[in-house]
Formats: C-alpha cells, structure tokens, sequence
C-alpha cells in the first residue's frame, strides 16, 4: 500500500516543519516525522501518531504540501535510516545567545527535516509524485 507524504508547518515562536505520512486514509491520520526542542538545549527526534496536522489549531494555513509516495513496507526504513541517521540539531548557543560555535551556521529544525527528506529521496524511499 502507497502513502502520502507531506511537508506540514505549525505556528510558534518560530514556525515548525515536519514530515507527515498519512498512514490511514480512512481516519485522517498518521505519524508526524520531527524534532523537538531549541537551539539552547538540542533538539530530539520524537516521531508520533497524529490526526491530519490541517485539523490542529496550530496549523498554518496552505502550508501542507504532497511531496512523495512511501510503501508501507518501507516506513521502518525511513525512520532507521533517515531520521535516526541523521544527527538533530545539536546545543547552538547560550542562554545569553552567544553562539556556541561561531564559524558553523544554525542547525535547526527545518535543515534536519530538508536533510531527511534528501537522504529518502536517494534511497529510493520516497517516490516523486
């Protein structure tokens, strides 16, 4: 069985990305793919079952995008060696936001999620639509 795969945006002090497979259809439902946490702390991969992201009240709106098909049997794969291959954002800067290393550009959410999204890509794991 093929699923869709989105790219969904959730409102916060900074806007939130992530991956969405819808896993079933008939509920609206699935698992949403991301990482948790700041800059200041790092961050964490912490995937979860979800109802449609479009249905939360942080949703931003038109932000929900189709980017690709997964195989049911392929959904391990992608968390084994995509979203854990990836390291997440790691502790950037202070509490008094000095940056912790000043000659590597911020790391954050969005670059882990368009990294992970390359990675399936070239495996094969996701299929453009």
């Amino acid at each position: 069985m093929l699923f869709n795969v989105f790219t969904t945006e959730t409102l916060g002090i900074r806007n939130h990305i992530a991956i969405y497979i819808e896993t079933d259809p008939t509920t609206d439902s699935g698992w949403l793919h991301h990482v948790t946490g700041t800059i200041l702390n790092g961050m964490e991969y912490t995937p979860r079952p979800t109802r449609n992201p479009k249905e939360l009240p942080e949703y931003v709106l038109d932000s929900q995008k189709r980017i690709a098909t997964i195989n049911e049997e392929d959904l391990g794969q992608f968390r084994e060696e995509c979203c854990l291959a990836v390291p997440p954002p790691r502790p950037q800067v202070t509490l008094g936001g000095k940056r912790l290393y000043p000659d590597i550009p911020l790391y954050r959410c969005g670059h882990w999620l368009k990294d992970i999204e390359e990675l399936a890509f070239e495996r094969g794991i996701f299929k453009r639509i």
